[in-house]
Order: C-alpha cells, then sequence, then structure tokens
C-alpha cells in the first residue's frame, strides 16, 4: 500500500506533473509500480496480464473489479506515451486530496486546482469550479474589506446562464439582501450580474486564507487603499484567462483513452468580470 510519504510527495510535485490523475485500486496501483519498475530494467513494457495476477495476489476483492482497476490503469499508461501527462493514484493516496461528494469514481479524470494544491476537480467541470472559487475569493475580500453594496458585471466571455449557474455566487453570512439582475445593459456594453447591498464593516480585515490574492495586484491594490488610506469606492476585475490545457485537445485525447470527464465538459472562455461598490466610511 502506498505510504503517508508517497502522499506528499504528490503535493510537493510541480502542478504540470500532478494536474490530471486518475484513481484506481490500491492492489492495481502498487502492482502497476512493480511492473513499471521492473520494465524500465528490462527495457520491455508494462505486462498487464502480470498485474492483474500480481493485484488479485495482494487483494481478494472479486476479479471483475480488478480487471476493471487494471483497464483503468492502462488507459491512463497509454495516454502517458502519447504524451498526456496522467498520473495514477491508489484510493488511499486519493485521501489525502479534496474531491466532490462522492468521488473518486472509476475513470474519471480529476484536474488539480491551480492555485490550492489538494483540491481536484473532475475534468468536465474544471474551468467552472475554478472560476467561481476565484469569484468567491474576490467577494469574500471585498465583503471582509467592509463592502456596503456592490455590483458584479459582465464585460466579456461568461454571461448571464453562466452567472446564474454559480454553486455560490455570493457568499451568505454577510449579505442582508441580494438580487439578480441579469441582462441589463449599460452604454459600454456591459450587463448586470448581480447586486448585493451588506451590512458592511468600519472594522476592515484582510482575511488570511486567499489564495488568489497574492497573484492579483489590483485586488492588492484594493486592500491596500482601504486598510491605509480609507479608500470609499473600489472596482476591481475576476480575470479567468488561462485554459491550464485543459481544451478541446485534452477531452478529444481522454475520450480517445476511454476515460471519464465526469459530467458535460465545461469549455473554457476568457472572461472577465467586474465588481464595483461601496465600503462603510462609519
Amino acid at each position: 500500500m502506498a505510504s503517508p510519504g508517497q502522499r506528499d510527495t504528490l503535493l510537493d510535485k510541480p502542478y504540470a506533473e500532478r494536474q490530471r490523475i486518475v484513481v484506481a485500486d490500491d492492489a492495481v496501483v502498487d502492482a502497476e509500480r512493480g511492473a513499471a519498475e521492473k520494465a524500465a530494467q528490462t527495457g520491455t513494457g508494462v505486462d498487464w496480464r502480470q498485474v492483474a495476477r500480481t493485484a488479485l495476489a495482494i487483494t481478494s476483492p472479486v476479479a471483475g473489479a480488478i480487471e476493471a482497476a487494471v483497464e483503468i490503469a492502462s488507459a491512463a499508461a497509454k495516454a502517458r506515451t502519447e504524451g498526456l501527462k496522467m498520473l495514477t493514484l491508489s484510493r488511499t493516496e486519493a485521501q489525502a486530496l479534496t474531491l466532490p461528494p462522492g468521488h473518486p469514481r472509476d475513470r474519471v479524470v480529476y484536474i488539480g486546482h491551480p492555485a490550492l494544491a489538494p483540491v481536484y476537480y473532475p475534468a468536465a467541470g474544471f474551468h467552472r469550479f475554478t472560476f467561481e472559487h476565484k469569484f468567491a475569493e474576490a467577494v469574500r475580500l471585498i465583503m471582509a474589506l467592509g463592502a456596503t453594496d456592490l455590483e458584479v458585471q459582465h464585460v466579456r466571455g461568461w454571461s448571464d446562464d453562466f452567472a446564474v449557474n454559480l454553486s455560490a455566487p455570493l457568499p451568505t453570512a454577510v449579505p442582508v439582501e441580494a438580487s439578480i439582475a441579469a441582462g441589463r445593459r449599460r452604454a459600454n456594453g456591459s450587463s448586470a450580474l448581480f447586486r448585493a447591498k451588506l451590512a458592511g464593516s468600519t472594522e476592515p480585515t484582510l482575511p488570511d486564507d486567499l489564495v488568489w490574492f497574492p497573484h492579483e495586484p489590483t485586488w492588492q491594490q484594493v486592500a491596500d487603499g482601504r486598510l491605509k488610506y480609507g479608500l470609499r469606492e473600489f472596482q476591481l476585475a475576476v480575470r479567468y484567462e488561462d485554459d491550464y490545457g485543459i481544451d478541446a485537445g485534452f477531452k478529444l485525447s481522454a475520450n480517445k483513452f476511454g476515460l471519464d470527464l465526469g459530467g458535460n465538459f465545461q469549455e473554457h472562455e476568457s472572461t472577465t468580470w467586474k465588481i464595483s461598490g461601496r465600503f462603510d466610511t462609519g
């Protein structure tokens, strides 16, 4: 079985090396790794029939379950040989990760959050969940800084339909009134997606668990202006421009090897939403 040290090693890897994973039975993963080491020494390929026999000797589940797990590990290995980086993790190793409820599932490819190492999403919803997380952090930041009202405007990219389907467009701990104003067009071509009135605070704080903030200079300027200089009005952009290699080509490759994306694939779209509003100045 995999050791805790191996689990720590996964999260220590550069993002590009651990970005894409599949999860398989512990015995199969251990057998595959042993076979891969032997293959490297002898210059031969991995004998997948031997992997199955070894896995069955390690544990005693239904043979069909082992065969299915071997197919998953084999598919990931084939993807790697054709240039699609894909790690195979055991279910024990996957316990170190933060996955959605009900996961991991067989054959599903998971994509690591680019700024939060333990978090992995099914590939199908990776772009939606990643943008959603970034947007939620921006809103949480300005609420902690004491915003009394805010408006989110669409500038480009994902718009009304996407906004309505966000799991948590506005955190609910502070807002006292919120409404969706989708489709209200402005002279500059943007549209208001959300509006909210908040309780506000005259004692602004900076949350200590922000992961996008260190990479967003304009967010930092807003925080600095509020904390040090009594900034009264703010405006910041939430941009999502990098597809992180999870694109149509990746989708085709995953399907080619019989791997599952975990749902309907959400295509990347370069998106900018602008958040503006006022702070409580007492």
